[in-house]
């Protein structure tokens, strides 16, 4: 989801482009994901515990998502991705979160960095992570704020000079038209069928 979402902390997206068609894609299939594995859903790189229980970081994501097919028997759910997934699709971001909380899932400092399922049960990974903490901050920010962190960053002129690149379509017919998958569509960003 880091690799997916993070960047829309600071960057516009538009509707209907590769931006935002992989952007809801990839929420699409976090959701998907946890439904089927029966928790919340939520995986990217995060901190974890190893095999003698004492905490690592790894990157952790989903079959359907990633270039190369890595070890799935880790699931890992990282709270502050959800916090990302807020900018594609706030409702569900937000009924994840509340799920997460009924589990328990908070501490001292708000969400704990991660849930790991890869033993019976899960198993909270108290820690937290600055930068995390730091993403869900701003995706909040932007969620309840009207988006002012992008405001700032697009008001910079050598960003202007870029910004058409944002707007860049999906090319009909082309392996990133993914009719396959049935996104659901919302009045803000509508998705083609």
């Amino acid at each position: 989801m880091f690799e997916y979402l993070m960047p829309a902390l600071w960057m516009r997206h538009y509707p209907d482009t590769i931006v935002d068609r992989s952007m809801k894609t990839a929420v699409y299939t976090q959701r998907e994901y946890g439904r089927r594995h029966g928790v919340p859903w939520g995986i990217s790189e995060s901190a974890c515990t190893g095999p003698n229980g004492a905490y690592g970081y790894r990157a952790f994501g989903i079959p359907e998502l990633a270039l190369r097919r890595k070890d799935s028997r880790h699931l890992v759910i990282s709270p502050y991705s959800t916090f990302l997934a807020a900018a594609v699709d706030p409702a569900a971001a937000v009924a994840n979160l509340r799920q997460m909380q009924e589990f328990g899932w908070l501490g001292r400092y708000g969400f704990y960095e991660a849930v790991s399922y890869t033993r019976a049960g899960a198993e909270e990974v108290c820690m937290w992570m600055a930068h995390h903490q730091g993403m869900s901050l701003l995706a909040i920010v932007n969620l309840l704020f009207d988006n002012p962190l992008r405001q700032y960053f697009h008001a910079e002129p050598q960003v202007l000079a870029t910004e058409l690149l944002l707007h860049e379509r999906v090319p009909a017919g082309s392996l990133a038209d993914l009719e396959h998958i049935e996104l659901p569509a919302d009045d803000a960003h509508p998705v083609p069928a």
